[in-house]
């Protein structure tokens, strides 16, 4: 009775089935004797859930009407764009940017955002461009919509974006498409926490101005809170997509779900910037036609939430103060883990912001979370390497912890 599209598509998500081995071993021989890092949400050093202070104070005091009434637009709170708008771009962006077009749209998390944009501008058939290692579920609303995958080595030699494997795949598949939609997740990338230069972020811009097809760049900015680049150097990246050409269209997908720490209130944006009136326009017309017949209103309370904190002097500082610690926690875990496994020689991926550290493994991936998960230490698996949430881990549980990692991978 399916219809033929859905047709042999099941849901297999790895995350959630070990995490509940994490948790059933949990119960069986205590918290303190368990290491779960497979969750992907912020945690504290007593493992609760990270909750901001001024996040649920200002919740807390939202008037009825801003927390159950449906939102006053479909595409979303106006109030609340604008802001997004100006923490992503820059608080002087519409002088900053003059010549740009910019519009946005609430949408249910930075999934929505990025499955919004997949629905809205691929053609069935048509091959979009992924990073190799890359959340999983980037795949999935590829295949839900009827495309095709095609990944590109996200690190080279050195450890650096890969500019020429990037260019290569796009170059291929311009011969055969007309338009393609590519995902770059960067800052604090899921699930190595790599985080590109500006001068990486120059060479791309340069040569995607000289492509004659239609792109469209997905820059997932989930993690952009937790990212220590200064304000000066996040403006020299914003200054390259001053001169775009018509045919690219940039979507930033926002996530508050990282940001403000309110995963299950699902609350996101798409930003489109591009040169063309026309284009915007276009985004304006189908991208709200998409909200109201997918989830037709995004939660009020968490817009609102979010507008109040960013255009209340005192609450944006008190919330700017409480990130900064959390920043410092995460940066503090990151750290102790990397020094631990630079002792012990074991490798990892170049991380510089985020909630993640991923270690590659090889051919022996599965045979190691095995060995780990008999020692208590449960990991999340991609590719042929494992995923560390120090998102989520306490500090005193990574000390050691690279060592038996290490311990288990010498076994095979």
């Amino acid at each position: 009775m399916l219809a033929k599209k859905y047709t042999g598509k099941k849901l297999v998500d790895n995350i959630f089935t070990i995490s509940r081995k994490a948790k059933e071993a949990i119960a069986n021989y205590g918290k303190a004797n368990v290491v779960n890092a497979t969750i992907g949400s912020l945690y504290n050093e007593d493992e609760k859930l990270a909750v901001y202070s001024v996040v649920e104070e200002v919740y807390r005091t939202l008037p009825p009407e801003d927390l159950y009434a449906y939102s006053t637009n479909v595409i979303g709170e106006d109030d609340y764009l604008a802001e997004v708008e100006k923490t992503l771009l820059g608080n002087d962006y519409k002088e900053s940017m003059k010549g740009l077009y910019i519009s946005s749209i609430a949408t249910p998390g930075g999934t929505g955002a990025i499955s919004n944009t997949i629905k809205n501008y691929l053609n069935a058939g048509e091959k979009v461009l992924l990073p190799n290692w890359m959340w999983g579920t980037y795949k999935n609303i590829v295949l839900e919509n009827e495309g095709v995958v095609e990944t590109y080595e996200l690190f080279n030699s050195n450890g650096g974006f890969n500019l020429e494997d990037f260019k290569n795949k796009i170059n291929e598949i311009s011969k055969t498409q007309e338009s393609l939609i590519v995902i770059i997740n960067e800052p604090s990338h899921n699930p190595t926490g790599c985080r590109m230069t500006y001068e990486e972020w120059k060479d791309v811009y340069t040569f995607i101005k000289g492509l004659k097809i239609n792109l469209i760049l997905i820059r997932d900015v989930a993690y952009f809170e937790y990212d220590d680049r200064t304000e000066e150097e996040k403006n020299k990246i914003r200054a390259l997509i001053l001169d775009l050409p018509a045919n690219i269209l940039i979507m930033y997908a926002f996530s508050l779900s990282k940001s403000l720490s309110i995963y299950g209130m699902r609350v996101g944006a798409q930003i489109a910037v591009s040169s063309s009136e026309k284009v915007i326009q276009e985004f304006k017309d189908a991208l709200s036609f998409s909200c109201r017949v997918t989830w037709s209103n995004v939660s009020k309370g968490g817009m609102k939430l979010f507008a109040k904190i960013m255009t209340t002097p005192e609450l944006k500082e008190r919330f700017l103060k409480e990130k900064n610690e959390y920043m410092k926690l995460l940066m503090n875990r990151a750290n102790l883990l990397m020094t631990e496994a630079d002792h012990v020689t074991l490798k990892y991926f170049p991380y510089k912001s985020g909630f993640f550290v991923t270690i590659p493994i090889g051919p022996n991936v599965d045979k190691v979370i095995d060995d780990l998960q008999s020692k208590n230490i449960f990991v999340i698996k991609f590719n042929d390497g494992i995923r560390i949430g120090i998102c989520s881990v306490p500090t005193y549980k990574i000390v050691g912890l690279a060592k038996r990692i290490k311990d288990s991978i010498d076994k095979f």
